[in-house]
């Protein structure tokens, strides 16, 4: 007698993908239409394979089903445990495999870095930034700071230096106090 598992071809340990896979590649290899105009006695033939097929995908697909089978070939007992294996068959808890890490939790672990990246994003998109007064600054306003830089003894890299530090620090318009721009001058020199 030819076991659902064999007209399939799959093992009898086969997962329920691997049993719905292989329905598949049968059902197209045997579908009715691919064999509407051939002589009746082959497509009688795949009628009759077609048949096995669907019954057999009818009782494994359906884990109840399956069981049922199972135990009416003899592979495993009413228990559910299987006869063939015995008791050196079954893992013990120190043997048995570990799933996959992203199987059992990758999901979960995408989820979280998503969520985690998008606070952090919103973050630092929401945290004040200092104030950069240096777009406020014209070129001309730039350029004059400069060259009263160069004009009390700097050279032009301290010169940059100081238009740099008194441009993001104040604005065109800001009072600052002679001490300040002393310690600028000093600390650019």
């Amino acid at each position: 007698m030819t076991s659902y598992y064999d007209v399939l071809g799959v093992g009898v340990d086969a997962d329920s993908e691997e049993v719905r896979r292989a329905y598949y590649r049968k059902a197209q290899l045997f579908h009715p239409d691919r064999y509407a105009g051939s002589p009746d006695p082959e497509r009688q033939r795949a009628e009759a394979e077609m048949k096995a097929v669907n019954e057999a995908w009818n009782t494994l697909r359906n884990s109840e089903a399956r069981r049922r089978y199972d135990i009416e070939l003899g592979l495993i007992d009413a228990d559910g445990e299987d006869e063939e294996l015995g008791d050196e068959g079954l893992w013990d808890d120190a043997e048995r495999p570990r799933p996959s890490f992203f199987r059992s939790r990758g999901v979960r672990l995408a989820v979280a870095l998503v969520v985690i990246a998008g606070v952090v994003g919103s973050v630092i998109a929401v945290l004040p930034k200092p104030d950069d007064h240096s777009a406020r600054w014209s070129a001309t306003a730039t350029a004059d700071l400069r060259s009263a830089a160069i004009k009390a003894g700097m050279t032009a890299p301290q010169a940059e230096c100081f238009v740099h530090a008194i441009t993001t620090r104040y604005g065109p318009s800001d009072d600052v106090d002679r001490a300040v721009i002393q310690q600028v001058a000093d600390a650019c020199r």
